[in-house]
């Protein structure tokens, strides 16, 4: 879908791109294409589950490309803090990626509401470009 949008425009335009950017990272390259003729802005859509593993015991997860199952021991302290620091790392790597293709970024959590996230990143951006003077 990113690559339709490359084409040459006749005017500069804003992007808008809703994703939670998780799995293949292959929509890196059309990004940096799409920041280069346009100002984008990637909305994350994060679901606090995707963060942290809760303590619920012995769970069965069954990755849904391979089909392949795994049993996940959640009560271990050691599982829940590595699958939470490669979460964050993940979630690092999206938002460098983010930067260097040009876009703004935005992370709407579905377990808030979400206006006042959109409210706080258009004032934080109006107050960037008028460079920090207030009226």
């Amino acid at each position: 879908a990113l690559e339709m949008l490359r084409r040459p425009p006749r005017r500069r335009g804003l992007v808008v791109v809703i994703s939670d950017f998780l799995g293949d990272m292959s929509w890196q390259r059309p990004l940096r294409g799409l920041g280069a003729r346009h100002d984008v802005l990637a909305i994350e859509v994060l679901d606090p589950r995707e963060l942290e593993l809760p303590d619920v015991g012995l769970v069965t997860m069954v990755d849904p490309e391979s089909g392949q199952t795994i049993e996940v021991p959640t009560q271990r302290a050691d599982v829940r803090e590595r699958f939470a620091l490669a979460a964050a790392q993940q979630r690092a790597e999206i938002a460098a990626a983010l930067r260097r293709a040009g876009a703004g970024h935005l992370t709407l959590r579905t377990d808030r509401e979400w206006l006042l996230d959109i409210v706080r990143y258009v004032a934080n951006r109006r107050h960037t470009a008028s460079g920090g003077a207030s009226r």
